[in-house]
């Protein structure tokens, strides 16, 4: 009798032990649920798991502590430069610098391979406010006239004397493309080069080739202004700019030329592309800035936008399709420093770099329709 009290006893301890563990396991793990949530997509398999066999609640708490500290322990992203909110363009390993929010046209969807991410290419047009041809996204809470802007000249007077009358550069020079037009995103693609030769510096070129074929004078300024870090990038193009227009006071327009991002790895990459002439390109955005909110300092903004507008009309014009709706923003992005400077996104980060390569000489015929009006 003795014998069976003891082996009771020792089985109720045991019962005992093995509850409590299973109950303090599942109240550490309950209080990591937050961050566990965050660290692993089988989390709630592995708590199935675990609420069965308390051996099951140790392997999900292991499994899914060791998840969360290798997401604790990445590095934080950096906020962007206080002088210039946001960046128009952003790592692609960040949120997309401009959402597709414009009414787009499928034109084909690859779903996501073994080899990286989809890829949801499309033509996007169609928001804000149309006028004949073309859109236009005023986020400035400023009513414009459209027609009323186009029909006034912008402050720009082009001489073909042989002078620099149009600089061309890049605040992120390093933003590159797809080597080619793979279907897909590969998940390992690093989208920035310091090879100005695979990034959109190399747009850049063509734009200018266009412009010295017309008799233009142009200077293409390719200084990496976001190498080593991408945070200051506007404050280091701004010095590059007053240098060049200190040096070149002919200078009537400053483009400064950037490859968008849009999508991520759960959503998909955006890819927006259109056709002309029977070959696949880049499409490009417009952004002109304003300083309406009295946020930024920029006087004097109804002359770049008239600019913008015209630009804009020109290649739509030449290239139907070719333009997203042009931005205009409650922003600086130092296009304050001309009456005649632009911010032109040139494709995404999952176009391929030929598709950018032939946007650029696109961009470059409907700059030399806009500029071949105002010249002396």
């Amino acid at each position: 009798m003795r014998r069976n009290n003891g082996k009771q006893r020792k089985k109720s301890l045991q019962t005992l032990i093995a509850c409590s563990a299973t109950a303090v396991a599942v109240i550490s793990l309950t209080a990591r649920l937050p961050a566990l949530l965050q660290g692993s997509d089988d989390l709630f398999p592995t708590l199935a798991a675990g609420t069965v066999l308390p051996e099951g609640v140790k392997a999900a708490w292991e499994e899914n502590s060791a998840a969360v500290s290798s997401v604790s322990a990445a590095p934080a992203e950096s906020a962007p430069e206080a002088s210039h909110a946001p960046e128009p363009s952003e790592p692609a390993s960040e949120a997309s610098s401009s959402q597709a929010e414009e009414t787009s046209t499928p034109s084909s969807q690859t779903e996501l391979s073994d080899s990286g991410y989809a890829v949801h290419e499309r033509q996007i047009g169609g928001s804000g406010t149309q006028y004949e041809n073309f859109y236009v996204k005023n986020t400035t809470g400023v009513d414009i006239s459209i027609a009323e802007e186009l029909a006034k000249r912008p402050d720009i007077t082009i001489k073909k004397d042989g002078t620099p009358q149009v600089l061309l550069m890049h605040t992120h020079t390093s933003e590159t493309y797809l080597p080619s037009d793979l279907g897909y995103y590969p998940e390992d693609f690093n989208p920035r080069s310091t090879d100005n030769n695979n990034n959109v510096a190399r747009v850049g070129e063509e734009v200018k080739k266009k412009l010295e074929a017309a008799g233009i004078g142009v200077i293409h300024d390719t200084t990496q202004h976001d190498v080593p870090s991408y945070n200051g990038s506007y404050d280091r193009s701004e010095v590059t700019v007053k240098n060049i227009l200190a040096e070149n006071p002919s200078i009537q327009v400053v483009l400064d030329l950037h490859r968008d991002a849009i999508g991520n790895a759960e959503s998909g990459k955006t890819k927006p592309t259109f056709v002309a002439d029977g070959k696949k390109a880049a499409q490009i955005m417009i952004i002109s800035g304003c300083g309406a909110s009295g946020n930024v300092n920029f006087p004097d903004w109804e002359y770049n936008l008239r600019f913008a507008l015209r630009l804009q009309q020109a290649a739509e014009t030449r290239y139907p399709g070719m333009t997203r709706p042009l931005k205009f923003c409650n922003s600086q992005y130092n296009l304050n420093l001309t009456h005649g400077s632009l911010l032109i996104e040139i494709g995404s980060d999952s176009n391929s770099m030929e598709e950018a390569v032939y946007t650029g000489q696109l961009l470059g015929d409907a700059l030399v329709d806009v500029l071949n009006t105002l010249t002396e």
